[in-house]
């Protein structure tokens, strides 16, 4: 997806799911950018937008996940399965400063839920998870990918410096 006058500076990390004939994507919207110590900084949270074709997209504006307040940075990647009636939604997120050098505001594992997959309701302590202890991922969680086997449900995610340090999985137990 390419930028428009409501998506100006760039969009990215899509998840999509065909439902009923309609392409639903949850995208990244990157709102501005910031000079933070000297280097500048993108600031993106996630829309949402529907096709018919998976090729033209209708873009309304709509935020799917918003800011929590004005010194988060990004909220990117999302993920969303439909468990029964319900919409799941895992996605990462971080502060705008010092999500490189600081564990506490660098990326982690965000989770909402919706009846439509429109509007969410974001419950980020039921994520299901977060940093180790030590490790190659005690610093950062980021970018989940979440697949639903045969009723098992598996996150994929990176670990510290982006992925840099690995990738891995868990298993979502019963709630």
């Amino acid at each position: 997806m390419d930028r428009t006058h409501d998506d100006p500076y760039f969009c990215a990390t899509t998840c999509v799911i065909v439902e009923n004939g309609i392409w639903r994507n949850w995208y990244l919207s990157c709102t501005g950018w910031f000079v933070v110590n000297g280097k500048p900084e993108p600031r993106y949270h996630l829309k949402y937008a529907e096709s018919l074709d998976g090729i033209n997209w209708k873009r309304s504006g709509t935020i799917a996940i918003d800011y929590m307040d004005q010194n988060e940075g990004g909220i990117a990647r999302a993920t969303v399965i439909k468990d029964g009636s319900l919409y799941r939604m895992w996605f990462s997120y971080r502060s705008i400063l010092n999500y490189r050098s600081d564990s506490h505001s660098s990326y982690r594992i965000g989770y909402a839920e919706s009846s439509d997959g429109i509007s969410w309701k974001r419950q980020d302590d039921r994520a299901g998870i977060d940093v180790s202890g030590q490790g190659w991922d005690a610093f950062m969680l980021a970018y989940p990918e979440v697949v639903d086997i045969d009723g098992r449900k598996f996150m994929f995610y990176n670990g510290n410096g982006f992925g840099q340090s690995g990738i891995g999985y868990a298993e979502l137990l019963a709630e």
